[in-house]
């Protein structure tokens, strides 16, 4: 199956280095990721590519994988649970003493049926989550 893929892109007011810092760590990714009730690393330390995430959406879980950690220009995950074939990718790119994000959401379809359920039910609003996203990080980063 051929993937489907969304990008956005915002400006954030603050370095290229504080919007990733606040990007990135566990701590704060609640307070940027729409929808997010809780997050919790499986292991002890920062971040780093092939760490997994557990998180919360109201009731439902789901495990995150982070597939690429490039300070400070990319971080992206995949969805290895609930929304299984689905990626988020963040690229930052520095912009004086602000920062241009770029946020694309790539979706596989792991079968005839799993494309099927997803036209016809439809899927989370990128756009909407992305505007979200964009508004919550600069709030976060210009404090």
């Amino acid at each position: 199956m051929r993937p489907v893929a969304t990008s956005f892109s915002g400006v954030v007011p603050a370095p290229i280095e504080k919007v990733f810092a606040v990007l990135t760590d566990p701590a704060r990714i609640q307070h940027w990721l729409p929808g997010c009730r809780t997050v919790k690393p499986h292991g002890p330390g920062p971040l780093a590519k092939g760490s997994r995430l557990s998180v919360w959406f109201g009731k439902r879980a789901t495990t995150l994988e982070i597939i690429e950690l490039s300070p400070p220009t990319a971080f992206s995950w995949a969805d290895r649970e609930k929304r299984a074939g689905s990626q988020t990718q963040f690229k930052l790119q520095f912009a004086g003493g602000t920062t241009i994000i770029t946020m694309r959401d790539v979706w596989t379809p792991m079968s005839l049926g799993h494309l099927l359920r997803g036209r016809f039910l439809g899927r989370r609003n990128a756009r909407k989550m992305f505007e979200a996203v964009l508004d919550n990080l600069r709030y976060l980063a210009l404090r």
